[in-house]
């Protein structure tokens, strides 16, 4: 008889929480589920360790022992290819994730008819329990950057989160497109499978119980490289898209001084906007056939005109400060429409990627704590 809830936990050096975290979920939901633990052949032999507490307890389930092979998140695919629930949860074995909420999350996937159900820290009834100042910082940080560069995370509250419910058949359809790097498994789901809806979760995350974090400088890099390829590096195509502009702008600036001097002198600021909107004109070509050609929606003028409004604090805060180095400073003409142009990148793409080309909204319930 197949299970109603699966359960899949990757593992490396967990054998001190893994009779704790079967105790636990066995008074939460019974018997009625199976658990996947996919371990990376710890020195601690968590595996072993998993094998004897589930032969023991009575506790259904397979245990994965992959040798050569390390992550959190490759693990976790590895280890739905054995789940043979409906549902698929999963969460960390350090009790940092409440067993005593798999059932919650399970309920909201039956309740709202959504593809996914994220366990939330950052909604009503939500919280973090027992981490230092720098801890928060980079989870913001993190969060941050995985909505900025992934539209599917930006209405989500807790994108980072590594405790959700999964409907099995969503990831059968999406499996051999899963190739994720490092410990984020939901932002690789939720990019590529394409759910109809999510529904989150408010929980709180409790500290660990045994064994050390493995967050490191390593899993940090992972993470980065992770969301600027699910992105397709769409920042660097931005850059380059960027320079190239700057070229033509700086291009249209020289060519100006020789046909028309006075555009680059008394007259610069006339010679300073004509060259920043052929720049434009150029920057946006390149983002509709190359950098967002993926996110391309509605008609192109409604988009160019989006483009020009958008990026309209970028452009403004360019001219500003070219034409302040310029008069109030005598700086060269070249000189000073570079250092405009330059601080004003970060504006343009941030603008650019949330309001031109903005990519498909998700649809987010968010259950009240």
């Amino acid at each position: 008889m197949e299970p109603r809830i699966s359960i899949v936990v990757p593992t490396y050096c967990e054998s001190e929480n893994i009779p704790r975290l079967l105790r636990e979920l066995i008074e939460s939901l019974g018997r009625d589920f199976e658990i996947v633990i996919v371990d990376d052949d710890s020195p601690d032999k968590t595996w072993l360790v998993a094998i004897e507490c589930m032969v023991k307890m009575g506790v259904r389930g397979v245990v994965v022992r992959r040798l050569g092979l390390r992550g959190l998140a490759t693990a976790v695919v590895d280890g739905m290819a054995f789940a043979r629930g409906e549902d698929i949860t999963v969460m960390d074995a350090d009790l940092q994730h409440p067993p005593s909420y798999v059932g919650k999350l399970v309920k909201a996937l039956e309740d709202s008819g959504c593809d996914i159900a994220i366990a939330s820290r950052y909604i009503p009834g939500g919280g973090v329990v027992g981490w230092s100042v720098v801890r928060k910082v980079i989870s913001k940080l993190a969060t941050l950057i995985a909505k900025l560069l992934l539209p599917e995370a930006r209405r989500i509250s807790d994108p980072m989160s590594g405790f959700f419910a999964v409907k099995r058949e969503l990831i059968s359809d999406s499996r051999n497109s899963l190739k994720p790097l490092g410990y984020k498994i939901l932002l690789e789901i939720i990019a590529k499978t394409r759910p109809k809806c999510v529904v989150e979760v408010p929980y709180v995350f409790r500290p660990r119980a045994a064994g050390k974090s493995k967050l490191g400088i390593k899993q940090i890099v992972y993470f980065v490289i992770h969301v600027l390829t699910l992105s397709g590096w769409r920042p660097f195509k931005f850059a380059l898209v960027g320079i190239a502009g700057t070229v033509v702008n700086l291009s249209t600036l020289a060519l100006l001084s020789l046909a028309i001097p006075a555009l680059t002198t008394r007259l610069f600021v006339i010679g300073s906007a004509i060259a920043i909107e052929i720049s434009t004109l150029f920057n946006f070509s390149l983002h509709e056939r190359w950098t967002f050609r993926d996110r391309r929606s509605g008609k192109l003028i409604s988009r160019l005109m989006r483009f020009h409004l958008s990026v309209a604090p970028a452009v403004l805060t360019q001219y500003a400060v070219a034409n302040f180095l310029r008069y109030a400073l005598s700086v060269e003409a070249l000189l000073a429409q570079f250092i405009g142009i330059a601080l004003g990148f970060l504006v343009n793409y941030v603008l650019s990627e949330l309001k031109v080309w903005r990519g498909r909204k998700l649809n987010v319930i968010k259950v009240r704590g």
